[in-house]
This record gives C-alpha cells, structure tokens and sequence, in this order.
C-alpha cells in the first residue's frame, strides 16, 4: 500500500462516511421535513419487506391474503416503534460501556417494547374482522403475540449493536490508516532530514575547492545551488514529485559538478517520454548520481560517463543509475554500505513501496566497469491512476 497517495480526507469525516452512532443513517436527526418523510418512507418500505418476509414460511399451508395482511401490519407496528428503539439505543450507548449491565437494561427494556408492540399490532388489525386471532379479539393470542415481538425485538437490537460494532470498527481502521500515514511521512522527513544536510554539506564542500582558484566558477556553482535548494523547499511537503521535476532538480545539481568536472564528467540520459509524469520521491536521483560521482568517476584521471535511464515494465518504474567507474569491490554487500546517501534512499523506498520488497532497491558491480543502481518502484501517474 502506497500511504503517499492517499488522501483521507477526500473521503470525509467518520461520522460522514459511516452514518450515526445508531447504525441507522437514515433515521439520524437533521434535515428538512422532505428528508425526514423520505427516511420514513425506506423505514416503512423496509419493515413492509420484514413482514412479506415473515409470511413465506405460512405459504407451506396455502395462500392466505390476511394472513399476508396480519403479518405487514405487525410489522408497520415495528415501523411506529422504530423512532423509539433508536431513541432508547442512543440513550444507552452514550451512557454505559459495561456489556453485562447493557445486555441486562436491554432485557429490562423488552418488556415495555415487547407488550406495546402486541397491543400496538392488535389495534393496528383490528378493523378488519376476518384476522379474529388478534389479541384483542381473542386474548389466548396475547402471549403469542408478545413472545413473537420479544423475539423481534432482540433481533432488532442485535442488528443496531451488529451495525455500531461494524461502524466503529470502520472508524478505528480509518484512524489506524491515518496514524499508519502520519508514521511513515514522519519516517521519510526524518529520513529527509539526514539527506539533505549531508548533500549541501558535500556541495559547499566542491564549491569552496574552487573559491581561490576560480571565483566566477564558485559564483556559478553557488547559483546552480540555490537554484537546487529553492526547488527542494518547494516540494518538502510532498513524499512524491513526478519524474519530470525531479530530472529538473537533479539537472541543477549535474550543472554544479559539470562546472566542477568540466569534460571529464559526461552524463546520458535515456528516459522513456511515457514515464516523465509517473511519480517519484524527491531528491531520488541526486545521492546516487552524487555516490557515482565521487566513488566511481572522480578516482579516474580520465573521469567517465553516468547514465540515467527510466522506463515501463508492466505496472512497474524501472529507473537505473550507471556509472563506467571503478565499481564496487567484488565481496561488496549493501547491508555492509557505510554511506548515507544510499542507506537513507533505500529506506525510503522500503518505507513508501513495501510491496516491493527486495526487488525496490539493488547496487550490484557491472560486468564490464562500473557500477549499476536499479530502482524499481509501482507506475503510477499524478492522479495516483495505475498506467
């Protein structure tokens, strides 16, 4: 999962994506009285579908139209009673954390719900005489009645408890997902941090080697810099920047060591025109240009070229640095690299792409001179679109 392209805030608050605390965003209070009816109506719609539902077991005996007729107005009474249940739920949700003690006012609570609604069903039936097993009509029906609305309305808790718990879980897994991001940005300024003064610190260092023998060359050299430092503030805040701009900060950076290096330094560039809007970290680039300068090229007399490279392979960002230098010493391993520059990218790239594994980020000797970086990271576009 890449954190970096993640907005949470595009999907809005918990509470708006999640609905009330009740579980029943359409009953929640607020609104107009035409939003208010419209919630009643789906509320009504929806216990109408409760007692069709209710019926099909009857059907085994044969069709019977009042008995379909009894078993909606059972349920229309439901439908009257809903307000109050999610009114009474409310109440004891906000008040009271312990399980035992709300499982035992829910029981305590039945019990008004369960008489009201077999009395409520009863008048609601009542005019129309071929239902005569109405408990008003005939009170043998009573406790029929009231055990049957017991057992609905249990059923009716145990879905607004189902819903809280799942909306709640919802919630935490979306604060958990904004506290992982948070995290990982922390990581990589922090990681950000630790770069960007050792490479100014190496780049005041080259400059100042040509103040004495050439101070219109040091001038030159301090622009490019400040060129390069005023772009990198811009992009701080931002874990990616598109390939182009960082081709755009990494060339201020060559024009620095091109006056520094003169024709001994040369630099090609392949780059697929595809990949330029892909995104990328900032500052990718420039330490491992930066590690290719001073450990491969500049210990030559005759100096040597760097090749930048970037292309698609499927849904991945192939970038590779190759430099024709004296290369990494045959037994060289990455756990054992002292420098910081490559430590701190590779880290980097295993925070912001775990997906990719080991696969992310290699350094391995060349078989003809030198030595080659890949990079390989998710392809994907500034609107986060996988290409």
């Amino acid at each position: 999962m890449n954190l970096a392209r993640h907005d949470p805030a595009a999907f809005g608050s918990d509470s708006e994506r999640l609905g009330s605390r009740s579980g029943w965003p359409l009953l929640s209070r607020g609104g107009s009285w035409r939003t208010r009816l419209q919630r009643a109506a789906l509320v009504l719609l929806a216990w109408t579908a409760v007692g069709i539902v209710q019926f099909i077991p009857v059907l085994i005996a044969g069709f019977d139209v009042f008995n379909l007729i009894d078993k909606v107005l059972d349920a229309w009474g439901w439908a009257l009673l809903t307000p109050a249940i999610l009114l009474v739920d409310r109440k004891l949700s906000s008040t009271e954390r312990s399980v035992a003690r709300l499982a035992i006012l829910w029981f305590v609570v039945a019990i008004p719900f369960s008489i009201g609604h077999a009395y409520l069903s009863g008048i609601i039936s009542y005019p129309i005489k071929q239902i005569d097993w109405s408990p008003l009509r005939n009170k043998s029906f009573l406790v029929f009645y009231v055990l049957g609305s017991w057992q609905t309305f249990f059923a009716i808790v145990g879905v607004l408890l189902a819903s809280r718990y799942y909306n709640r879980f919802l919630t935490s897994d979306l604060k958990l997902e904004r506290v992982e991001k948070t995290l990982i940005e922390a990581r990589l300024n922090a990681l950000r941090l630790q770069l960007e003064p050792h490479f100014l610190f190496n780049a005041m260092n080259a400059i100042s080697s040509e103040v004495s023998a050439d101070p219109k060359l040091a001038r030159d050299m301090i622009e490019d810099l400040s060129i390069l430092l005023r772009q990198s503030l811009d992009c701080k805040d931002r874990t990616e920047i598109t390939l182009a701009q960082e081709l755009t900060l990494l060339e201020h950076y060559l024009s620095i060591q091109r006056v520094r290096f003169g024709e001994r330094l040369k630099i090609r560039m392949e780059i697929e025109p595809a990949t330029l809007t892909t995104m990328v970290p900032p500052m990718l680039l420039q330490p491992l240009v930066e590690n290719s300068i001073r450990h491969g090229i500049e210990r030559r007399m005759s100096g040597g070229t760097i090749t930048v490279s970037a292309a698609a392979a499927g849904d991945k960002l192939r970038i590779h640095v190759l430099d024709d230098g004296v290369g990494v010493p045959r037994n060289w391993r990455m756990e054992n690299a002292s420098g910081l520059g490559l430590r701190v990218t590779r880290e980097r790239l295993e925070a912001l792409y775990p997906e990719c594994g080991d696969t992310c980020f290699m350094i391995r000797r060349r078989q003809t001179r030198g030595t080659e970086v890949a990079i390989q990271i998710p392809l994907h576009s500034s609107e986060g679109e996988l290409s």
